[in-house]
């Protein structure tokens, strides 16, 4: 690991990049895993296969990021995503943050301008205004984050000084605006939170759970999830079941959620 702050830290300190709203939190598993989850009421972190001395919990700000089928093919409803929103200061005992999904890093998913850059040169410790202000700095808005519409690169250049040297920056950039990246999608550039907490839903509610509607017929999960977790209910229907079709009917129902919120 590199000795103090990481180059992405250093630009985020600076007083030209300023904190703004902040986005909730998504935490997003196989739908499989609802049962365990509703059994104890706890999202609990597990073994992390990059960061291999810690127990993890991960969660993506804003966007409900999930990669665990390939795109383009089909699957059982028990294999498509759940999402837990969790407003953002809920979630305690953060460990680490990136500009984007670490396990893809670790993976070598990322193009070469990037992934031969040390991954301790992206990450952005702890410091629960660094989200937001890697959204304003390569975004602008949140909507615009949500929807991976990163700032024109001169403005980006201009408006922060980025010279030759700052290669981390010009490439953590281009990774934001590389529209290449299909096989990437939105995990290029959506901010990891790392949390080592156990999360109870019985005490630290999610806003809001979103699944297949085939387990609103599992009237105890329906139960638990609205007297016990105290959280709003949203499914999403499997027509083709397909993951392509099926993500993006997640990202209408999260954004539906955020301008509910006030935040789109």
């Amino acid at each position: 690991m590199t000795a103090g702050p990481s180059i992405l830290e250093s630009f985020l300190s600076r007083n030209s990049v300023v904190e703004g709203t902040h986005l909730p939190l998504a935490h997003t598993t196989r739908s499989y895993n609802l049962g365990k989850i509703s059994e104890r009421n706890i999202i609990s972190a597990g073994q992390c296969d990059v960061f291999l001395n810690d127990k993890l919990n991960y969660f993506f700000v804003g966007r409900p990021s999930y990669k665990y089928i390939a795109q383009g093919v089909e699957g059982a409803h028990w294999e498509f995503p759940s999402c837990f929103i969790f407003e953002f200061e809920s979630i305690g005992d953060i460990k680490r943050i990136f500009p984007f999904d670490s396990g893809a890093f670790s993976k070598g998913m990322y193009p070469d301008y990037i992934k031969n850059i040390e991954i301790e040169n992206f990450m952005a410790g702890n410091d629960r205004s660094y989200p937001s202000k890697i959204i304003g700095a390569f975004f602008e808005s949140p909507l615009k984050y949500f929807m991976l519409e990163a700032k024109e690169q001169q403005r980006f250049v201009a408006e922060y000084s980025v010279g030759p040297r700052d290669a981390e920056l010009s490439a953590l950039h281009r990774l934001a605006s590389d529209k290449s990246l299909y096989g990437i999608d939105d995990r290029r550039f959506t901010i990891e939170v790392q949390s080592q907490e156990d999360v109870d839903l019985k005490i630290k509610s999610p806003i809001a759970v979103i699944f297949p509607h085939q387990y609103l017929l599992d009237d105890e999960l329906v139960g638990i999830i609205k007297d016990v977790w105290k959280s709003k209910i949203i499914t999403y229907k499997t027509y083709s079941l397909n993951l392509d079709n099926i993500y993006g009917n997640i990202y209408s129902k999260v954004d539906d959620i955020y301008q509910g919120m006030g935040i789109f």
